[in-house]
């Protein structure tokens, strides 16, 4: 259960996996932004968190002025740092272009490209803009948290961060 007060430093699963996978799309001219639970973790709103959800925009794959997909940009930085993955399939109001869990031993990274959500017959794209850094990660904005939170009736998250912004 999330505990949504300030407190000790939260449980979470090893930094070095994913570190390692941003900066190698960093390097890859792929940016990334961690969001999801670690964002509300990193602001000292929750203190468990299972997994890491590294967001990447579909407007990542724009090079020389031209569109290219990165989804397999980016399954070839996972290939070549030897993660596994499988992709996701669609489902309930995520509208998301690409979601990949990687198999990072005792816990997965989920990388969503594109991360959208649709709320009343409408897609809502979520940006990927970069916030804070946080224990060497680029943080998401709490901000587009906020609007994801709401979109998928998460309430608690929602308001954690409102309060939190509203310092």
């Amino acid at each position: 259960m999330d505990v949504f007060a300030a407190s000790a430093a939260p449980s979470i699963p090893p930094l070095q996996t994913v570190t390692r996978l941003q900066s190698a799309l960093s390097e890859a001219g792929i940016e990334s932004v961690v969001g999801g639970s670690w964002l509300l973790a990193s602001l000292g709103l929750i203190q468990t968190v299972q997994d890491w959800d590294l967001v990447i925009d579909s407007e990542a794959g724009v090079q020389g002025g031209r569109w290219v997909d990165p989804v397999p940009a980016v399954e070839q930085v996972l290939a070549a740092m030897g993660l596994r993955h499988l992709r996701r399939e669609r489902s309930g109001i995520f509208r998301t272009s690409a979601a990949l869990q990687v198999d990072a031993g005792d816990h997965s990274i989920d990388v969503l490209v594109g991360f959208a959500l649709e709320s009343q017959g409408r897609v809502v794209s979520i940006p990927a803009r970069p916030g804070h850094m946080w224990q060497g990660l680029r943080m998401a904005r709490p901000e587009e948290w906020l609007a994801a939170y709401r979109l998928m009736g998460r309430a608690e998250r929602a308001e954690a961060l409102q309060r939190h912004l509203g310092r």
